[in-house]
């Protein structure tokens, strides 16, 4: 059973944007959110959610 992923966009009421990338393992949560942050023009603090430091199911483990 595969999880869903997705993008989670919040504005709070001070205006700080928050980018979330829910259901992503490794680096993809980068990628995946780095068009939306270049378009919002947020360019804060990164916080790595234990899920950043999972392999990703569809890298390669090195020489297997």
């Amino acid at each position: 059973m595969s999880l869903s992923r997705s993008i989670v966009v919040s504005v709070s009421p001070d205006g700080e944007v928050k980018v979330e990338a829910v259901g992503f393992k490794g680096g993809s949560c980068e990628k995946a959110t780095q068009a939306i942050e270049k378009a919002l023009g947020t360019s804060g603090p990164r916080t790595k959610k234990p899920e950043y430091f999972q392999q990703n199911t569809n890298q390669q483990k090195a020489g297997l």
